[in-house]
């Protein structure tokens, strides 16, 4: 056994990982919630262990219930929301063409 710690990839887990991480807007450079669970990720993907593999796959599944907890939430909007919308463009709309 070296003292050296083990090298980590970036594999399909890591990749999948970020990808949720960008589309919650977490960065992890900025956000401890997210570059752990990047550095989870990549020992998933690296280890052989699977004991080690099942202990970095339930810290990854918590450290996402984490993150996901600490992302802004999404504008989404619906339905009615969109009818606002147009209504408030076309109210604020400068009175023109064919109006009268």
């Amino acid at each position: 056994m070296t003292d050296q710690p083990k090298r980590t990839r970036a594999g399909a887990v890591a990749r999948a990982t970020a990808a949720e991480l960008d589309d919650l807007g977490l960065d992890p450079k900025t956000s401890a919630a997210a570059a752990a669970a990047l550095r989870l990720a990549k020992v998933m993907d690296c280890t052989d262990d699977p004991k080690e593999l099942a202990a970095a796959g339930r810290e990854l599944r918590q450290t996402m219930n984490t993150a996901r907890g600490l992302a802004p939430p999404k504008a989404l909007g619906d339905r009615v929301d969109q009818l606002a919308d147009r209504r408030q463009r076309r109210l604020s709309a400068p009175a023109g063409k064919g109006t009268g």
